[in-house]
């Protein structure tokens, strides 16, 4: 999984513990119900059986397909303490996922002509030169590939990871110029940029950055304007929001069967960032993917350079990445999308080139998935 945060076990063994947290009740929702689509109980069993095979609590999965009906079906619950079940509308973390609304903002600005794709990390932002090495030839474009070689410390850095457990709310309250410090600045790159690819939030973390700079406005306030109002995405936000109607999250620790709750931990991990933080629901995702791909978005060519494999020389499924997309080769055909995961959900949302089919599957247990199963749904 290319976008999944790795937790040292020996953090696990050592620092984790039940957090003493109050859940709180989620409002009552209406569940929209697909059951008179023509393949509901198909569609249904194979959700409910990854849902089992997962030993998640709750999952979602939406299927459309140009031949037939979209059809959205929920399995389980989305709050255990509550015994409150999860729903076709649920909002949900979707962890990595945000990444494509972040590059699809910043190649708005492109198609704008505000931004470059060949502009230069150290003239965006000069005030990280000298603390992250050779801004110099650092480009927008090895930021939204992962080419940069800065550092991930997500996944890289034993301290991040252990402040994500240890003190959640110091993280989650943390500026990212506090997280940068702490966790980037200093550091040296992995390789010589554009020589390479390593997935690393950082370069999100600062895309977020110069898009703020370029427009003079939040993140959360530009994806509105850009993305979430021309799409009517009326669910979907990225800013941080104390909302309690969020999807919680779950993860088996020990591995010994319990699962505990770690919305904490995703909260601190992902809310409000450029690289993890958006909060959306099946559809809403659905309709971003629609319009993406359909040009409501960016322009042609962008959306051509954004497909296209951005490391000359990547010879190996691990490298196949666009510019803020996954190339997967599917047994339904080449599929564009992003999977996330935070400790507690993996989300998975593409876009099948064959046959314009999208799928969005979510489940709220943090453990990676064979997810091989949706081939035969999407043919």
């Amino acid at each position: 999984m290319k976008s999944k945060i790795i937790f040292s076990a020996y953090i696990f063994l050592l620092l984790a513990c039940a957090n003493e947290i109050v859940v709180p009740m989620p409002d009552v929702s209406e569940n929209i119900n697909y059951g008179s689509h023509p393949k509901n109980q198909e569609y249904q069993k194979a959700l409910d059986d990854y849902r089992k095979a997962t030993s998640s609590p709750g999952s979602i999965l939406l299927v459309y397909k140009p031949s037939e009906d979209l059809w959205i079906g929920n399995s389980g619950k989305a709050n255990l303490e509550h015994g409150t079940s999860i729903h076709t509308n649920s909002l949900i973390r979707t962890g990595s996922v945000t990444k494509m609304f972040t590059a699809t903002t910043v190649l708005i600005l492109v198609d704008q002509g505000k931004l470059s794709l060949e502009d230069k990390l150290a003239d965006l932002l000069p005030e990280v030169n000298g603390k992250i090495p050779m801004t110099e030839q650092i480009t927008v474009r090895h930021l939204l590939a992962h080419l940069s070689g800065i550092i991930d410390p997500p996944n890289e850095s034993l301290r991040y990871q252990a402040d994500i457990i240890n003190n959640p709310t110091g993280m989650y309250t943390a500026s990212l110029s506090e997280i940068l410090e702490t966790n980037v600045y200093g550091k040296k790159l992995n390789f010589t940029p554009g020589t390479n690819y390593a997935y690393s939030n950082t370069n999100y973390w600062l895309l977020g950055i110069i898009a703020e700079k370029i427009s003079g406005k939040s993140l959360q306030a530009l994806m509105d304007e850009l993305i979430f109002t021309p799409l009517q995405l009326n669910h979907t936000y990225l800013e941080k929001r104390d909302d309690h109607n969020v999807t919680r999250g779950y993860a088996d620790l020990y591995s010994n069967g319990i699962l505990m709750d770690v919305t904490l931990w995703d909260k601190a991990e992902g809310d409000g960032e450029a690289d993890g933080g958006l909060i959306s629901t099946a559809e809403d995702l659905y309709t971003f993917m629609n319009g993406l791909f359909s040009g409501k978005l960016i322009s042609e060519s962008a959306l051509e350079e954004m497909k296209r494999i951005q490391l000359p020389t990547c010879n190996t499924p691990y490298c196949e990445y666009g510019l803020g997309l996954e190339i997967w080769r599917t047994g339904a055909g080449i599929a564009y999308g992003h999977n996330g995961a935070l400790v507690g959900i993996e989300a998975n949302v593409l876009y099948y080139e064959n046959n314009g089919a999208i799928s969005v599957l979510y489940k709220n247990n943090g453990n990676g998935s064979d997810k091989s199963w949706l081939d035969q749904i999407i043919k």
